[in-house]
């Protein structure tokens, strides 16, 4: 009888815990970096066939480096040094984003739509595709 009892109860332990271990179990939940704040440009490039080509942003020698602000409200801000004197220049737009595409809509370029390939705490990568090339920015937080 004791002999019986042990192997239930190891039988019920078992079952107990190869049950706690099925790949049935959720996926944990993945909470996406938040796209609004300040972002510098730090490669840029094309996707030629299936390989990224990426080189460094080219700044401004000696003037603040150019960043965008994605700002709540749907508003978009590019500020470029490449004036003389370092002057800054500021695009301004409007952006919107519906899961992994981002649209974003300028007075001289409306509607530019790019797919999200990256977006960390740290790392925004969009690709945009036009009729010429497959182009790829990588911005970093700042």
């Amino acid at each position: 009888m004791i002999q019986l009892k042990k192997i239930f109860i190891l039988s019920t332990v078992l079952v107990f815990g190869l049950s706690s271990c099925s790949k049935d179990d959720p996926a944990p939940v993945y909470i996406p970096a938040a796209i609004e704040g300040k972002w510098q440009f730090t490669k840029e490039g094309e996707i030629i066939g299936s390989q990224e080509v990426l080189e460094d942003y080219q700044h401004t020698s000696g003037c603040t480096k150019d960043y965008t602000e994605i700002l709540a409200g749907n508003i978009i801000k590019d500020h470029y040094f490449d004036n003389p004197n370092c002057r800054e220049t500021i695009d301004n737009g409007t952006w919107n984003r519906n899961n992994n595409s981002l649209i974003l809509s300028y007075p001289d370029q409306p509607n530019t739509t790019g797919e999200i390939l990256e977006l960390t705490n740290t790392t925004l990568k969009i690709k945009i595709v036009d009729s010429d090339a497959t182009n790829v920015v990588v911005l970093t937080r700042i």
